[in-house]
């Protein structure tokens, strides 16, 4: 009987030292747990916006390379967990997976901003502020040119769509402010006005781009105050 209960306490002794590794652990696995979690999270969102790029035809980046050193060090992570878990524990480097991912990351963050550009220099109409800034000043034109101020600094702040929802959203707000623009340009502004105001906000225009129909059309909306005569260079 007193063997016995030797035997079980020995036992218990055991298993108590037992627990007690597991929940070191355990809590040693949650520590590593903590730092690749955030590496994953990091390129998420990333891929999401690539795919929307990729939904679009719009990307033919090939980030292989570094894709590549990056799966290879994941697989090289997995094989060694699996032979032997501890060694998660033991010689596991976040570091090492981290600079990968910093190296993936910072890659597709710049080609995803350049690929933005490019499709906004296609997509969105070629406004000018200061055209734009005089228009403000008619009481007629005023809703619309508010419309396309407002689109404007809109996708001013975005880097690139970062998923394909928000990219149909901004394509309907680029669609929105081309039909407000083209309705500004064509429908509310002769043609003749439309060239001297464009040319008085960029280079300057010359005297005879300011005809009688020119020179009406300021009067009538009051704005005639805001032009000068200069001799050029």
């Amino acid at each position: 009987m007193l063997i016995d209960d030797c035997i079980q306490l020995g036992k218990s002794a055991q298993d108590a030292s037992d627990l007690k590794k597991y929940a070191a652990d355990l809590d040693k696995f949650r520590d590593r747990q903590s730092k690749i979690e955030p590496l994953v999270q990091e390129l998420t969102p990333l891929v999401a916006a690539l795919r929307a790029f990729r939904e679009k035809g719009l990307v033919n980046f090939d980030c292989s390379q570094k894709a590549d050193v990056l799966l290879a060090e994941v697989i090289t992570t997995l094989a060694e967990f699996q032979k032997n878990r501890g060694w998660l524990i033991e010689q596991f480097k976040s570091t090492t997976l981290q600079n990968k991912v910093s190296a993936l990351k910072s890659e597709l963050e710049g080609y995803l901003k350049q690929a933005w550009v490019d499709y906004k220099r296609q997509r969105i109409p070629n406004t000018n502020d200061e055209l734009l800034g005089l228009l403000a000043r008619i009481e007629t034109f005023k809703p619309t040119v508010q419309t396309i101020q407002r689109i404007l600094n809109q996708l001013k702040v975005i880097d690139f769509p970062k998923d394909a929802q928000q990219f149909e959203q901004i394509d309907t707000a680029i669609d929105g402010l081309s039909t407000a623009w083209n309705s500004l340009k064509s429908n509310e502004v002769p043609q003749t006005v439309l060239t001297f105001l464009r040319a008085s906000a960029t280079h300057g225009a010359t005297i005879d781009l300011l005809t009688p129909e020119v020179q009406n059309w300021l009067n009538e909306h009051g704005i005639s105050r805001f032009f000068y005569i200069r001799l050029s260079d």
